[in-house]
């Protein structure tokens, strides 16, 4: 864990590169220059030696420098189902400490991920997702979730979505994270009994079922993260509008959010991370960019006990 609140990716990846041994990520089928180009560049900023499990882009590889290359290790696999289960088991095995979805489909990757005999699922453990943000305006990582794993959580799932995500917040330096309970408006009323449920999450945080973590709700994302919002609609908030960490209703709302940050706000950086498993996974999109594949190997990297 940083020392300070860790506030950009930048600092994320410099931060990484200062500890004491490498994040070992074991890459299921990088067959695609995409992929295996964010994982080099993850590499060469110093934070991560990468085991490519399966077919690779082979042009990329013949243009390591020898610095990098020492940090990277193909392993052949005859063909993207025995790639998958075999980076799998290394990390299962201890042999890497996470995993990244390389050129192959989501469903297939899952059902390795939580096979019985060698995946990587907690027994009685939600998996859900978390992303992350780095917006300008900001100028602070924000986390949230889930926005691409669970339809609508229950009561149980939010409880375990608010660990998760508290937990990461944690890593990234933040003493008591400050989480909002996203809602269209800041009343409680029996007509939505999400916030209901909010008011239940709510007083479990003020007992300390949570931790170190102050947690306000029904907000709206205005109120969430800007104080001239509350000032605007004369409310008061404990987060006071500096929100670190959105919890987001359903995955319609934080799908939409995500992507509108990624592609629609000029300067936000991403990243997201399957989360509730033994080990990190990095299941980003195709349509990700390299820089957020980068980050999304950073999230797992500060998650991973160095010695």
């Amino acid at each position: 864990m940083s020392s300070s609140p860790i506030r950009s990716f930048e600092q994320l990846h410099h931060h990484l590169a200062q500890l004491p041994s490498r994040c070992r990520v074991a890459v299921a089928h990088p067959a695609d220059a995409h992929t295996l180009q964010a994982v080099l560049n993850a590499v060469h900023l110093g934070f991560v030696e990468a085991f490519l499990v399966g077919e690779v882009h082979a042009p990329l590889l013949e243009k390591l420098s020898s610095e990098t290359a020492a940090w990277v290790h193909h392993i052949p696999a005859s063909d993207a189902g025995a790639a998958m289960q075999q980076a799998v088991q290394m990390v299962h095995d201890g042999e890497a400490d996470a995993l990244m979805k390389g050129l192959v489909n989501t469903d297939d990757l899952l059902r390795h991920v939580l096979n019985k005999t060698y995946g990587l699922r907690q027994e009685g453990a939600v998996i859900s997702h978390v992303a992350a943000f780095h917006l300008p305006i900001l100028e602070r990582i924000v986390l949230m979730t889930d926005v691409a794993v669970i339809p609508t959580p229950s009561p149980e799932q939010r409880r375990a979505q608010l660990t998760y995500a508290t937990a990461l917040a944690h890593q990234l330096g933040i003493d008591t994270p400050r989480v909002a309970l996203l809602h269209f408006c800041e009343k409680i009323s029996d007509k939505f009994p999400l916030t209901l449920d909010y008011a239940a999450l709510k007083e479990e945080a003020n007992e300390g079922v949570f931790g170190k973590v102050i947690v306000d709700g029904p907000l709206d994302l205005l109120c969430s993260l800007s104080p001239q919002g509350l000032a605007d609609k004369h409310l008061t908030s404990v987060l006071e509008g500096k929100a670190d960490v959105l919890l987001f209703p359903d995955i319609e709302t934080g799908n939409a959010v995500y992507k509108t940050l990624s592609f629609l706000v000029s300067g936000a950086e991403a990243a997201s991370l399957l989360v509730g498993t033994t080990h990190p996974v990095v299941l980003t999109s195709r349509g990700d960019s390299i820089e957020t594949k980068v980050n999304s190997l950073a999230l797992a990297a500060i998650q991973i006990k160095k010695d």
